[in-house]
């Protein structure tokens, strides 16, 4: 686990520790969470198959997209009891999405190659209804909502040409963007004495960017998405005359992506 999600955590403990005999003086818990799981291609893919370095109609590109396909979640969370059944909590955690590999071959005789890195922080609220089961065994079911926000990063290069008139770039992006999401899970908690449960769950875990932003060679660019199909990098304060000179369209490439997860967690509850 990153050391910001644990200091977040370890602040979101401590508070609930000290206002314990108020607002806590019914039970409640506090652990951390281990999951992985694999991500379901959606519009993100298609779209990203229509990268090109050129927006010439003229020119095309073939796009191969490699990776990207599994996730690995770390979280900690404190949930707080409303009475047998029912509890509310928080969420703090981290999403690694492996490395998406992007490339590109033209027309125009030039080989683009990107490797995407993304990461996405989340802050969820939670509602979950547990049912008692027997023998310390207890099944429990969940909805959150969440506040996400991603980084991006890109690591590349481009190159080719004609024979007469060939270049190499390299190609370096640090984006970032924001959005919504939420969560739907199913867990099966297994006591450990009286006060600590081993859970183990499954979750779909969807979230939805608007938009990447960031430094792009030396450029505060975003990604776009062309009327035509195309999606590019274009410097946010030279959008307009893109729209001028490639007559489409452009909009911001937005992120719309769930993944399915097996979820680890350990858990101490405070008791009254």
């Amino acid at each position: 686990m990153s050391r910001p999600i644990v200091f977040k955590f370890l602040v979101c403990y401590y508070l609930l520790t000290f206002i314990g005999d108020g607002f806590f003086a019914s039970p409640w818990e506090a652990g951390l969470r281990y999951g992985q799981g694999f991500r379901v291609p959606g519009r993100f893919d298609s779209d990203l198959r229509g990268f090109s370095t050129s927006f010439n109609p003229l020119v095309f590109s073939d796009v191969e997209l490699n990776g990207g396909n599994t996730t690995s979640t770390y979280e900690g969370l404190a949930r707080y009891f409303l009475d047998s059944n029912s509890k509310i909590g928080i969420i703090i955690g981290r999403q690694d999405l492996s490395k998406l590999a992007l490339t590109e071959v033209s027309s125009d005789f030039y080989l683009t190659k990107l490797q995407n890195e993304i990461y996405s922080y989340h802050v969820f609220g939670t509602y979950h209804f547990v049912t008692n089961l027997s023998r310390g065994w207890e099944w429990e079911n969940g909805l959150g909502m969440v506040f996400v926000s991603a980084d991006r990063q890109i690591r590349g290069y481009s190159g080719g040409g004609e024979s007469n008139n060939q270049s190499f770039f390299q190609q370096r992006g640090n984006l970032r963007g924001n959005g919504l999401g939420y969560r739907a899970e199913s867990n099966i908690n297994k006591m450990l004495g009286d006060n600590n449960v081993f859970q183990i769950g499954v979750g779909y875990h969807h979230i939805a960017i608007a938009s990447f932003s960031g430094n792009y060679n030396g450029e505060t660019s975003s990604f776009y998405l062309g009327s035509g199909g195309k999606v590019g990098v274009f410097d946010d304060s030279k959008v307009f005359d893109a729209n001028v000179s490639t007559s489409q369209f452009l909009r911001k490439l937005d992120m719309n992506s769930g993944s399915w997860n097996l979820y680890f967690s350990v858990m101490h509850r405070f008791l009254d």
